[in-house]
């Protein structure tokens, strides 16, 4: 009876580690888009580097669908009352988006591929 026991444990055990890297992919890469992911600005502030680009206001559909995806994740609940795109040399791209959520506004800075990249009040200024 122990063996069986000890069996079974062993068994779920094994089927646990084997399933929980699943698990943590399914859920993981999307919310990690969330969290806010350091930008290598080369020892300058965030809105420097990003005034050495070019800045205008576009509409969600211009951005990228991985950046949309995340500033949509972003805003739900809320609302997107600008978004901001910043083109730099070299063909990066990064979206500000001005939310209004919960009584008080913020910005988000994406990149192009749905990370972002910092979260505040003021990110780019």
């Amino acid at each position: 009876m122990t063996g069986q026991k000890g069996w079974a444990f062993f068994a779920s055990f094994v089927l646990a580690l084997v399933g929980l890297p699943a698990v943590a992919h399914a859920q993981g890469p999307e919310d990690a888009k969330m969290t806010p992911s350091p930008l290598d600005t080369g020892g300058r502030s965030l809105a420097d580097f990003l005034a050495q680009g070019k800045e205008w206001e576009v509409t969600l559909g211009s951005a990228s669908p991985e950046a949309r995806d995340t500033i949509s994740r972003w805003a739900a609940g809320g609302k997107l009352d600008k978004l901001e795109m910043y083109t730099l040399p070299g063909g990066r791209v990064f979206f500000e988006a001005h939310i209004s959520k919960g009584g008080r506004s913020f910005e988000v800075l994406v990149a192009s591929d749905g990370q972002t990249v910092a979260q505040g009040s003021n990110v780019a200024d």
